[in-house]
């Protein structure tokens, strides 16, 4: 018998899957594949891990997946992907899928993963309270607690918090299926797109989207400050990327708080508060990694 430390991480994006096995989420064999359709996506997927478990074994595989995804171990829909507007995705199984390499298989949201490997490795360490939240074709967030994911019965759903809409926007602004005017149907990159015709950072400066989304983002900052009580929120994704924008949502955030949280109430206190991720791009995959460790540290191989 010997001991080993390999492991197998997915991170399960709604564009691409990243797949990648070795020490740690620094491993150069990484692979990246367009998500299409689950039997076309799985069947590389497949391809990569077989190959990579031919080499060398390894002893676990952490998930870090687009959702909504059942995260609680034991229950019927652990790694099952619930109803989502990706074609043939709802109802798949990551379980049943990578039951072949009969290793544990850990799970857990693409937000939650991200904020996790942050929370170790990047802008959120040796803080207590870690909010990640990703910008880009949807909204999602997860928090991290004293070292660990804070999930209920499941994982957390913060771009579907409902907000008041800015003044300016447009009367039929609200493009979430579920809910209209929720923050992912006001803020994400598709309805920035619906309203303007153009990504926001194809938007001039001084066009009024930006203050419109600073205003947004600025409000889920408010309710998570006021809620979760963190030390950081990190915002990720492709919008958050826009140039000057995280400038704007840290003086907006500011403005709604009206002083109501002394301590914060200051330029630097808001720009140590929000913080771009340190290890974007690679923060899911990274909390892929950190998922699989928390299935064990290293596990014999049969010789």
């Amino acid at each position: 018998m010997r001991e080993f430390s390999r492991v197998a991480a997915i991170e399960a994006g709604g564009t691409k899957f990243v797949v990648s096995a070795g020490d740690d989420w620094t491993s150069p064999d990484c692979h990246t594949i367009p998500t299409t359709s689950p039997e076309e996506t799985l069947a590389h997927t497949l391809s990569v891990l077989r190959n990579a478990f031919a080499q060398a074994p390894f002893a676990a595989i952490g998930i870090a997946s687009f959702g909504p995804i059942g995260i609680q171990p034991g229950s019927a829909d652990y790694g099952v992907i619930g109803a989502t507007p990706k074609p043939g995705w709802s109802s798949f199984s990551f379980i049943e899928a990578l039951k072949e390499f009969d290793v544990p298989i850990i799970i857990d949201s693409d937000v939650n993963g991200a904020a996790l490997a942050e929370h170790q490795f990047g802008a959120g360490r040796d803080l207590a309270r870690v909010c990640y939240v990703t910008i880009g074709t949807g909204i999602g967030g997860g928090i991290i607690i004293d070292g660990e994911v804070s999930n209920g019965k499941s994982h957390p759903e913060l771009g579907h918090m409902l907000l008041a809409k800015h003044p300016d926007d447009l009367p039929e602004a609200g493009y979430c299926p579920f809910h209209g005017a929720c923050l992912e149907g006001l803020a994400a990159g598709p309805s920035i797109m619906k309203r303007w015709g153009k990504n926001l950072s194809q938007l001039p400066s001084d066009h009024i989207a930006h203050e419109i989304e600073a205003h947004y983002l600025a409000s889920l900052c408010l309710n998570l400050l006021l809620t979760i009580v963190p030390d950081r929120i990190l915002l990720g994704g492709s919008v958050a990327q826009t140039p000057g924008l995280i400038d704007k949502v840290r003086v907006r955030t500011r403005q709604l708080l009206g002083g109501y949280l002394p301590d914060i109430d200051s330029s630097e206190a808001m720009a140590s508060l929000i913080q771009l991720p340190e290890l974007a791009p690679l923060s899911g995959l990274a909390g892929a990694y950190a998922l699989a460790r928390t299935a064990t540290p290293a596990t014999p191989t049969r010789e």
